[in-house]
């Protein structure tokens, strides 16, 4: 019996495409790079991480990739180098492109 494919989300995807550029298995297939950004400043701030209900200290000026854009309470969904998918708010963020 064939195994039925799982329909992944627009989210899901995002999150796939991030996690192949870290790892350094993005190919031509997946189409454009998704461009890093930062937290602004310097220090510790702490993130909500929906899928652990929990906060997380995650250290500022740490590269970053947006997973999901604003929701309803103006956060941002977060993937870090270190494996958190975290909330923030827009305004802790700066664009900085490749280098």
């Amino acid at each position: 019996m064939a195994k039925k494919k799982k329909i992944l989300s627009p989210k899901e995807l995002r999150l796939k495409k991030i996690l192949n550029q870290v790892s350094g298995n993005a190919s031509k297939i997946d189409g454009e790079l998704i461009p890093p950004v930062a937290i602004k400043g310097h220090g510790v701030i702490y993130c909500y991480s929906p899928s652990l209900r929990n906060y997380l200290k995650i250290n500022r000026g740490t590269m970053v990739f947006i997973v999901e854009d604003e929701n309803k309470d103006g956060k941002i969904l977060i993937y870090t180098y270190e494996g958190h998918l975290v909330e923030i708010e827009t305004c802790e963020l700066m664009e900085i492109g490749f280098d």
